[in-house]
């Protein structure tokens, strides 16, 4: 595929799921305010995936003795947009549907924790010359992610918002994650490309 072709499929992408969040159902107790929490908990989802992939491909590249570091990056770069803007739409979800952001939620702590870590990695990792340290950087921050995540309590933060829903919704966030998820494997083929040349 070109540039030109991706750049088609990541625009084509978003509307589509743009196209999704319109015509998903809204809640009875949110509204059409459950929109915006489709929208967070795909970005939250597709981001996730990518902090993995970025630590699956920071671990093989510790046994490659002349390991490349662009696609790295590349996912590094993209994960780090989609999980910042993922961590904003939750802040305006949080303020319109509660009345307020609340900071002592742990869940709400992690999200602002893994964008100040995963950006710092990123700057640390990009200025270094030394290939171990770039490849321990990433793997680290992906298990970091994880235990942040998976250890965060949830106090106002629903525990499982789509699993216990009706199944259009369940079908909806599924969908609109999946296409979101594709437009990020699309981004990172673009920076990839364009770190090559």
């Amino acid at each position: 595929m070109n540039r030109k072709t991706v750049s088609f499929g990541v625009i084509f992408s978003l509307l589509l799921g743009i196209l999704l969040l319109w015509l998903s159902p809204d809640d009875r107790s949110l509204g059409s305010l459950l929109k915006l929490v489709y929208l967070h908990g795909a970005l939250i989802n597709t981001g996730l995936i990518l902090f993995t992939a970025a630590g699956i491909v920071s671990l093989l590249s510790l046994f490659r003795n002349n390991a490349g570091f662009f696609l790295l990056f590349a996912i590094e770069k993209t994960a780090i947009s989609f999980w910042i803007a993922a961590t904003i739409i939750g802040d305006v979800t949080s303020q319109l549907a509660w009345g307020g952001l609340f900071w002592g939620e742990p869940r709400f702590s992690a999200t602002i924790i893994i964008s100040l870590m995963a950006v710092s990695i990123y700057f640390i990792s990009t200025a270094t010359g030394n290939p171990k340290v770039i490849s321990l950087l990433g793997t680290g921050l992906a298990v970091a992610v994880w235990v942040l995540m998976i250890s965060a309590r949830k106090v106002m933060h629903p525990d499982n918002p789509f699993g216990v829903s009706e199944p259009s919704i369940k079908f909806f966030f599924g969908a609109i994650t999946i296409v979101f998820l594709i437009a990020a494997i699309l981004i990172v083929r673009l920076i990839y490309k364009k770190e090559m040349r």
